[in-house]
């Protein structure tokens, strides 16, 4: 199993994307892809969070604009059916986005828990995103693999229980899988963000079963 890894910085424009693609397309082995947000979704994604906290003017603005984001990018990079199956699911994921980020203003003030979940749609979007670029590839979501302690901010990885629900969750798992790579879920149950090594981190729980790790 070839694992590979890409940071925001290469996950910026359809040029890029297909690039990473191509060079994906061309591998016969199978692969495990962990992919973060979007260049430059995460401080949207924290601006939101601060707009719904305070109440701030230009919520809605925002919001329009980080669905743009996804959606502008998956009308260059797909078509057909590739492109209705990922605006369904974005707008799914807008929704829980939205209903969740208008509970922030309420309650004056978020937990971290609610804030982790927020910040984990970055990488739900992108790599969502990126598995449709393939005809058969498959999308995990790295929140039932990855259990962590429920130290926000701080995270550590329950590796044991991890490396046994890698192995569940991968058992008949064959050609290409994507995975978010900044989000786990606490032993509690709740969205958990991995922080800035995130990407590394996960690629190396999936190293422990799966041995070549390709980095871009």
């Amino acid at each position: 199993m070839l694992i590979y890894k890409f940071k925001g910085a290469v996950m910026q424009n359809p040029e890029m994307i297909a690039g990473i693609r191509n060079e994906i397309q061309k591998q016969s082995e199978n692969c495990i892809v962990v992919v973060s947000a979007l260049k430059g979704v995460m401080p949207r994604l924290r601006a939101l969070y601060a707009l719904s906290l305070k109440k701030g003017s230009g919520f809605e603005e925002e919001f329009k604009e980080f669905r743009h984001v996804h959606a502008d990018l998956a009308e260059h990079l797909l078509a057909g059916n590739k492109l209705s199956e990922y605006l369904e699911d974005m707008q799914k994921h807008l929704d829980e986005l939205y209903e969740i980020l208008h509970q922030v203003a309420p309650v004056k003030e978020a937990s971290q828990a609610m804030k982790d979940y927020i910040l984990a749609k970055g990488d739900i979007l992108s790599s969502l995103l990126f598995s449709k670029l393939f005809e058969n590839a498959s999308w995990k979501d790295s929140r039932d693999f990855i259990i962590t302690d429920s130290n926000f901010g701080a995270p550590e990885i329950l590796w044991e229980e991890s490396c046994e629900a890698v192995s569940r969750e991968f058992r008949d798992t064959g050609g290409i899988t994507v995975v978010p790579g900044y989000c786990g879920k606490t032993k509690s149950g709740y969205s958990i963000s991995l922080g800035r090594v995130g990407l590394s981190l996960t690629a190396a729980l999936l190293e422990s079963a799966f041995q070549k790790v390709k980095v871009a």
